[in-house]
């Protein structure tokens, strides 16, 4: 019986990849076969070298998603590395903590920037790909 977690031969990107959820995803994909591109807006080493010792092909992409001006790079650049593009984990985030009667709009819009809007058309530059 063939394994249905299997996922060798594909290749993903996870946002966030350098710490926390965002390692463990990364980490457990390439466990399951896949070959990662590790993205953050700092390198995720710590996650290239756990992937790579499990046999597994990684890159760093390095990219700061509080814009959607990195986007279409992370995918080409995945793409060019990696050679191909099938799964997508959106897992990149960030939080502002303020009552809401106290939250900015400069605190509104880094959040929406990059929790939704990045995601949104990282979704849009992936699924050309795919």
């Amino acid at each position: 019986m063939t394994n249905p977690f299997d996922l060798t031969g594909k290749v993903a990107i996870v946002t966030g990849a350098n710490t926390g959820i965002g390692q463990a995803i990364a980490v457990a994909l390439a466990t399951a076969g896949a070959d990662v591109a590790c993205v953050g807006r700092t390198p995720a080493e710590d996650t290239v070298a756990q992937i790579r010792a499990l046999g597994r092909n990684a890159e760093i992409v390095s990219a700061d998603l509080s814009t959607i001006e990195p986007v279409q790079r992370v995918v080409d650049e995945t793409v060019a590395k990696l050679g191909r593009l099938d799964i997508l984990i959106n897992n990149a985030g960030i939080i502002r903590r303020a009552d809401a009667v106290d939250f900015t709009e400069a605190d509104w819009d880094a959040v929406i920037d990059t929790n939704l809007k990045s995601v949104f058309f990282l979704c849009q530059a992936a699924g050309r790909h795919m």
